[in-house]
């Protein structure tokens, strides 16, 4: 059976999107009305391929940062590291 490829994410690492959101990460959209894009060209195949290359390597990147975490936070656990620096839990 194979598994699926769709990356589920806790819920408190959702960011859920508002008015003040557009959803779009690092891109200024000051002095753009709310909801309207400039147009743009068509894609060629090879730049959609490309970018959807460098989309599964995103996402790639992000389930292995996802499981250096956890493994990390199981040790972490595992160690109890919060009796030695004091922490009752």
């Amino acid at each position: 059976m194979r598994r699926s490829s769709r990356l589920v994410l806790p819920h408190a690492l959702v960011v859920p999107a508002g008015a003040e959101d557009d959803g779009v990460v690092g891109e200024d959209s000051e002095g753009q009305e709310h909801g309207v894009e400039p147009a743009r060209p068509p894609l060629s195949e090879a730049r959609a391929r490309e970018m959807t290359a460098e989309l599964r390597e995103a996402m790639d990147d992000v389930r292995r940062s996802v499981a250096a975490l956890a493994a990390r936070v199981r040790d972490a656990h595992a160690a109890p590291v919060w009796l030695p620096l004091g922490h009752s839990g």
